[in-house]
């Protein structure tokens, strides 16, 4: 089995998934290869951060996107 991964490690990973624009978290588990209940726990933290923004939510399907506050986090760890 490989390494786990941090926290810090998986919420940046996701975040990258976002730099291209808004994305359901099926799309962020599966581009990211975080399994979908990983990426769900994340974005909430994430949301609380005011880093990722949720831009639509139904019982099926919830839409994030970066927020200037997240782009701004990205940048800095060029």
């Amino acid at each position: 089995m490989g390494e786990k991964r941090t926290f810090n490690e998986l919420r940046e990973i996701i975040l990258q998934t976002l730099v291209d624009g808004k994305r359901t978290l099926n799309e962020i588990s599966r581009l990211s290869g975080i399994n979908w209940k990983t990426v769900d726990n994340h974005i909430t933290y994430l949301i609380g951060r005011a880093m990722v923004t949720e831009v639509f939510n139904s019982p099926y399907v919830r839409i994030v996107e970066l927020t200037e506050k997240g782009k701004e986090y990205l940048e800095h760890k060029k």
